[in-house]
């Protein structure tokens, strides 16, 4: 499931598509997504009204590099928790794994059906086969 990070001068040279070292400010959130951040795009806004973007509208490597360094690590646990509350729906702390299933394979980074599998067989679901929510965080992040 998990693939070795990317550095940061790799994830600007793909994005520096004309190689002429740099990335149009207006398109650099997908970078920034790229090394796994979670960021909206007034966080985006902020970041970028925070360093100094060339008079072009254009960010260097070194900017780049200052943007990735300034965001704030994410609460992984947090993010899990807030999304599996989504689905459950009743409060209870459980999901059923078919919810669970829909919810991995069909949004964000999407997982396959044979990835799911996988987790699924790490995963203890109850007789009536619903998931945990703090094994399901758990085993997302140990």
């Amino acid at each position: 499931m998990a693939n070795a990070p990317i550095s940061v001068p790799e994830v600007f040279k793909m994005f520096d598509t004309d190689g002429d070292g740099y990335i149009p400010a207006n398109e650099i959130g997908t970078p920034v997504r790229a090394l796994g951040h979670v960021i909206t795009n007034s966080e985006l806004a902020a970041l970028l009204r925070s360093v100094q973007v060339d008079k072009r509208g254009k960010v260097d490597m070194k900017t780049f590099q200052r943007m990735v360094d300034s965001i704030q690590p994410a609460d992984t646990n947090s993010q899990l928790k807030e999304a599996f509350e989504i689905v459950d729906r009743e409060g209870s702390g459980n999901v059923s794994a078919t919810e669970l299933r829909h919810l991995l394979t069909s949004m964000g980074d999407k997982m396959t059906d044979d990835e799911f599998n996988v987790l699924l067989q790490e995963l203890d679901i109850d007789r009536t086969g619903n998931i945990k929510c703090s094994d399901f965080i758990y085993l997302m992040t140990r």
